[in-house]
């Protein structure tokens, strides 16, 4: 590291490997040993900023409270100011909301002292941001007319280091067209709409539409105009073009589904938001009654081992709810409030007992039902020329039907374009499904799956996407995982050597492995014997007889 480096040209490189974690954290480190060594107070704040942004909990709260610390031992006001809004922030972010307030509140009033109205007015901003979170829509309406006014009316003045008007004029626009969509004020939200796309048409900032077009869909939603909802949400899904999961369109498009009546389709989408708990072990409020919705649909389709998980999780909620947003919880208005959900939770667990205790029972029965039958394990080998002369019928029928398809689909996309088929997968651009299928076709019909050395990682940057998207497309059009989806490739194509060409059947197993692509015979074995309940040495064997 040079350690020549000016302050101002570390923080540079900082941005420039935002992409890059392991020489952003190097630079990181440089700064704060380098800012110590030289007792640059204000120095070692920015470089504890740096860190509290850049990492993740625990550890982005210690590196905040030392910038914390450090603002206070450098005496400059400005800088104290910056140290508690930049705390309230990963605070906010980290869901701890009381502590983010005191901490905006108290950067609000050294701004008030210091005469910084730049300042003042973003904590105004994120006084707002906390009210909306805590659901104090008609508060934070309020505070947003505050700021925003401030913004717009310094929108001609240059953006400097630590100040951009345009940004916050854009975010304060966000949150009141968001707070008024919540308080109904539907009216007043068409004109900040319309004034949104206007100036993000005549600044050419158009990586801020789709956020605007969503809050049309999320209006739309609480207007109970389902389709229009669903058509804005949806669009705003296929502009963004950024790494964020956009749970609040992907929920609204859920209740949107499941007021129209298409269940299944909203199931789906609520479960996304599932999912996003599962990974972070966070959901905003707003967000809670997709758990409602998905306790009542796995009720309605008898699937009780769904409808407890979720209960389950539906109850841990509202308790994290109760003692972490007391305002709001009050208000929430609940479909399944505490008594229900043990109600619901005891009958269900009282009946999946039942079940346990009848399925013990036939799994004895059977016990002695192979016992009693085991005498016909000797008439296994009768069985395996049955099996093997169905497993050829099976390939030689399937060889016609995936003939008849191709041809059909080939007819088909010289027609139209088939929008709904390419568009399963929430969030991706049916065109760029459509693409990665037409290439997966030809990475089949030139047998490159008998590499050993493809995986999941090198093919999906070999089609020009990544590893998650790859991963979904294979799912949802293939209907299996990668792994299986690349093994019954391989013994496919064993498959139709062995009927058609002498040499194959005259190879072991290793060697048929290997051509295949298996990583060992016991590999090549295994998946031959899941996907065609016989021994590959069998059906060499039974080939042979055959012939």
């Amino acid at each position: 590291m040079n350690s020549n480096l000016t302050n101002e040209e570390i923080e540079k490189k900082i941005d420039d490997y935002s992409n890059d974690p392991t020489k952003m954290w190097e630079l990181i480190n440089f700064y704060i040993k380098k800012s110590k060594k030289e007792q640059n107070t204000e120095a070692l704040f920015y470089a504890y900023r740096y860190a509290s942004i850049t990492s993740t909990y625990p550890l982005n709260i210690k590196f905040a409270d030392s910038a914390l610390i450090t603002g206070k031992k450098s005496k400059v006001k400005k800088i104290l100011l910056d140290a508690y809004l930049n705390r309230g922030n990963i605070n906010m972010s980290e869901e701890f909301y009381q502590k983010a307030l005191d901490d905006v509140l108290v950067a609000n009033k050294l701004s008030q002292e210091s005469g910084d109205a730049y300042i003042f007015n973003k904590t105004i901003y994120y006084i707002a941001q906390n009210k909306i979170y805590l659901g104090q829509y008609e508060d934070a309406n309020k505070e947003l007319v505050t700021c925003l006014k401030f913004f717009k009316d310094n929108l001609e003045n240059k953006t400097s280091l630590g100040k951009n008007y345009e940004v916050y004029y854009i975010y304060s626009l966000m949150s009141m067209i968001d707070s008024n969509t919540k308080l109904g004020h539907f009216q007043e939200n068409k004109k900040l709409l319309k004034e949104a796309f206007d100036y993000l048409e005549r600044n050419k900032l158009s990586q801020y539409v789709p956020y605007f077009i969503s809050s049309e869909g999320t209006d739309a939603y609480y207007a109970k105009d389902y389709e229009a909802a669903i058509t804005k949400l949806s669009q705003a899904i296929r502009l963004y073009n950024d790494q964020w999961q956009h749970n609040t369109e992907i929920f609204y498009l859920g209740l949107s589904y499941w007021n129209i009546g298409k269940k299944k389709l909203a199931v789906k989408y609520l479960e996304e938001i599932d999912k996003h708990y599962n990974k972070t072990k966070k959901l905003d409020p707003q967000f809670r009654s997709a758990y409602e919705i998905l306790i009542k649909y796995y009720n309605s389709i008898g699937n009780t081992d769904k409808q407890l998980e979720y209960i389950n999780k539906l109850m841990f909620l509202d308790r994290s709810y109760e003692k972490n947003y007391k305002y709001l919880y009050g208000r929430i208005v609940k479909e399944y409030d505490t008594k229900k959900l043990v109600s619901e939770k005891n009958r269900i667990e009282s009946s999946l007992e039942n079940q346990r205790i009848i399925f013990i029972s036939l799994v004895i029965l059977l016990v002695i039902g192979f016992l009693f039958f085991g005498y016909r394990i000797s008439k296994e080998k009768q069985n395996y020329k049955k099996r093997f002369e169905e497993i050829i019928a099976q390939q030689n029928k399937l060889e016609e039907q995936e003939k008849l398809v191709t041809e059909s689909l080939d007819y088909e996309h010289q027609q139209k374009f088939d929008y709904e088929f390419y568009n399963k997968i929430p969030g991706l651009n049916p065109v760029f499904v459509e693409n990665i299928l037409k290439q997966l076709e030809i990475f089949e019909n030139e047998n490159k799956f008998l590499d050993s050395q493809i995986s999941q990682k090198s093919l999906s940057e070999e089609l020009g996407t990544n590893s998650t998207y790859f991963s979904k497309i294979i799912n949802t059009y293939k209907g299996k995982n990668f792994a299986l989806y690349i093994s019954d490739l391989r013994l496919d194509f064993i498959i139709d050597h062995l009927k058609n060409d002498m040499k194959y059947i005259n190879k072991d197993v290793k060697e048929l492995a290997c051509i295949a692509g298996f990583s060992s015979a016991e590999n090549f074995s295994d998946n031959f014997r899941r996907k065609f309940d016989l021994k590959p040495s069998v059906f060499i064997k039974l080939m042979k007889d055959k012939l």
